[in-house]
């Protein structure tokens, strides 16, 4: 069978970047549906917009068109060696565009009309403030808080995207939570905040 032409489904991530730096389209396809919404969801917590989220999900996934062949699975897992291309991006359209302050998610305006029941209303408010409460943790916080939390990337997997020691993961992680309760109160925070924006843009 040719290889671009075979099942993806059960294909290991590694092995698909491998395919992606022969050249094989669908490979990359498969890796681009399997992954893209990983990578808009630590887009969108770090830049807080939605256009931002899509432009770097566009940019990542062109680099990895381009550079699949420089990952190295001996260094990490191919879900850590996607999260660091995706951190550089971010980073790069932060830093040139400014973008530090949160904005109102689109859909919580849209969740105003859609969702009427109070309980949905009250959950809507939480994400915001959740959201904004995100937007305003220092960068190496964020970053650490969305990667471990919202990507539930393990402790090791983080350190190699951040490129620091486990010991300064572990640091930065409980700085965020400590200042995301400072913001919010322990109930809001909880033990795992970041875990409830899987589900912010969804009515039930």
């Amino acid at each position: 069978m040719p290889r671009d032409t075979q099942p993806f489904d059960d294909t290991d991530d590694a092995i698909l970047l491998g395919q992606v730096a022969e050249g094989a389209e669908q490979a990359f396809v498969a890796f681009y549906r399997r992954r893209s919404d990983d990578v808009f969801r630590f887009a969108y917590a770090m830049a807080k917009s939605s256009s931002v989220a899509q432009d770097v999900t566009q940019e990542v996934f062109l680099n990895v068109l381009e550079n699949a062949a420089r990952f190295d699975a001996r260094k990490g897992s191919a879900r850590a060696w996607l999260f660091g291309c995706a951190r550089h991006v971010v980073l790069d359209r932060l830093r040139l565009e400014s973008r530090w302050t949160a904005e109102l998610p689109e859909t919580a305006v849209e969740g105003a009309t859609d969702c009427r029941n109070e309980e949905r209303m009250l959950f809507e408010q939480r994400i915001s403030r959740l959201h904004a409460a995100i937007a305003e943790l220092p960068v190496e916080y964020r970053e650490a808080l969305v990667l471990c939390e919202l990507q539930e990337l393990s402790y090791a997997e983080t350190a190699t995207v951040l490129d620091c020691p486990i010991g300064t993961v572990r640091s930065r992680l409980h700085r965020a939570r400590a200042l995301l309760t400072a913001a919010l109160g322990p109930t809001e925070a909880g033990p795992a905040p970041t875990r409830v924006l899987e589900t912010s843009e969804v009515c039930p």
